[in-house]
């Protein structure tokens, strides 16, 4: 469906993922702080687990379901992933960066870009996205994102092993869709 799988950013270039990267991921993404605010990932962490990853997100935008691109910073190299996740008329926003990353307004500028690749590449524009109470940060970068919260819901966590509750917003969606998806 889409051409496109590198996008040039001020300070980031966005691309897929390569079986070469997974030490690299299971590095940024195997400490607690950032696994435990994702939904899908296992903790701990491990290198098995990002290799499988890269094959399903391969795998994933061949069939269109979702599109994951390697947040890369020329002088740090792998930071840290954007993501959107199709859900019928509707795309899911999902990120992570590393820690040492944190507070620089990496995702911001990553998500800003994976959002304007998805309306041009794939014709999306509604977008729902989430994030555990617990860390506010990703709140902020939403709505700077131009989301809008629309009530919590609990979700589970894979690393944390249970339901978390979540803030769920929206951008162009109907705010019940925030409220019935859980992939992130």
């Amino acid at each position: 469906m889409t051409t496109q799988f590198e996008i040039s950013l001020a300070r980031l270039t966005l691309r897929p993922p390569a079986s070469s990267d997974a030490m690299r991921i299971t590095q940024l993404i195997g400490h607690k702080d950032v696994v435990w605010n994702l939904g899908r990932a296992p903790y701990p962490y491990q290198l098995k687990d990002a290799e499988e990853w890269v094959a399903k997100a391969k795998q994933s935008a061949q069939d269109g379901e979702e599109y994951s691109f390697l947040i890369t910073h020329a002088d740090e190299g792998v930071i840290g992933c954007v993501s959107v996740t199709r859900h019928g008329d509707v795309w899911e926003l999902g990120y992570w960066v590393g820690k040492p990353y944190w507070g620089q307004g990496f995702v911001t500028e990553a998500a800003i870009g994976i959002l304007k690749w998805a309306q041009d590449n794939l014709s999306a524009t509604g977008f729902v996205a989430g994030h555990y109470v617990d860390n506010p940060a990703s709140g902020k970068v939403l709505e700077k994102l131009g989301f809008n919260p629309v009530g919590t819901a609990h979700l589970f966590a894979r690393a944390r092993g249970c339901d978390v509750l979540s803030m769920r917003y929206v951008r162009g969606a109907p705010d019940a869709a925030a409220m019935v998806l859980d992939h992130h």
